[in-house]
């Protein structure tokens, strides 16, 4: 929580995605459940690269839900591990 920048409560479900984002990876679908989660009061962290128009939706959850998600569009593998280590759940959409 703390090395994207969100608030740190231990109560909060934080889930986490890593992977590319493109439509047979399933982040397209990653995309339009996000408002559905934080309607559940948890935070997202989504780490990725891909599609430029899925970059720019990682870039908006932090305007969209600053308290409760981030996206972060590089690649990041000191990151990665902290996502996996920290996260409470792990989604990992796919078309496949």
């Amino acid at each position: 929580q703390a090395a994207v920048g969100l608030p740190v409560d231990a109560s909060i479900p934080l889930i986490g995605f890593i992977g590319r984002l493109e439509e047979q990876k399933g982040s397209d679908i990653l995309a339009e459940a996000i408002p559905e989660f934080i309607q559940e009061n948890v935070q997202i962290i989504v780490l990725g690269t891909g599609k430029k128009n899925m970059e720019k939706q990682l870039e908006m959850l932090e305007l969209l839900y600053p308290d409760n998600a981030r996206g972060v569009a590089k690649f990041n593998v000191p990151l990665a591990h902290m996502i996996i280590a920290g996260a409470d759940f792990m989604m990992i959409p796919n078309r496949f």
